[in-house]
């Protein structure tokens, strides 16, 4: 049913609203950023552990990726090669780093599937700041909660497992859900 315009009698037409999805806005705003420190794309930003290893990755993070005057001529084909990639290290790292040097070359070059990395820069210096996880407060549970929790474990004969779901369960009930 269509509502009714009171002044005139006029069918108001329903309007509907559709929002884009925000991953589209967020890439396109991130797209930008990337683009300005010499990453085209992210793919050495998002999957720099995985490329390094998980060890590396912890002290060390890629900063820019700057390619040489003149190296946007290879046929169309939309490869740049001979870049320097700039790396920020944790100072002890560095020398590492500074050893495995081929190997990680090799290892972007693969990701990226042609030679774009030439060299590495390294800087020494802190490294950005990795955002804690957040933990709830787990609040103590109400004796009927802990009750139904217990009534609804009975059946349960593996003490292991019992006390794993009841832990499980204290946490789930339990949890502060602010919304």
């Amino acid at each position: 049913m269509r509502a009714m315009n009171g002044i005139t009698g006029n069918r108001v037409a329903s309007r509907r609203f559709s929002l884009p999805p925000i991953g589209a806005r967020v890439l396109a705003v991130a797209r930008s950023a990337f683009v300005k420190r010499g990453f085209q794309e992210a793919h050495v930003l998002a999957h720099w552990p995985e490329i390094v290893g998980q060890g590396l990755a912890e002290f060390s993070a890629p900063e820019k990726l700057v390619f040489p005057r003149g190296s946007g001529d290879d046929g169309g084909k939309g490869r740049r090669s001979g870049a320097t990639l700039t790396i920020r290290v944790d100072g002890p790292v560095a020398v590492e780093i500074r050893h495995l040097e081929p190997q990680i070359i090799e290892r972007i070059n693969s990701y990226y599937g042609y030679g774009a990395v030439a060299r590495l820069k390294l800087i020494q210096g802190p490294l950005p700041q990795k955002p804690r996880p957040r933990f709830r407060r787990i609040r103590p549970l109400r004796p009927e909660e802990r009750a139904a929790l217990v009534q609804g474990l009975e059946k349960i004969e593996e003490p292991a497992l019992k006390e794993a779901l009841e832990r499980l369960g204290e946490r789930v009930i339990g949890a502060d859900r602010r919304r």
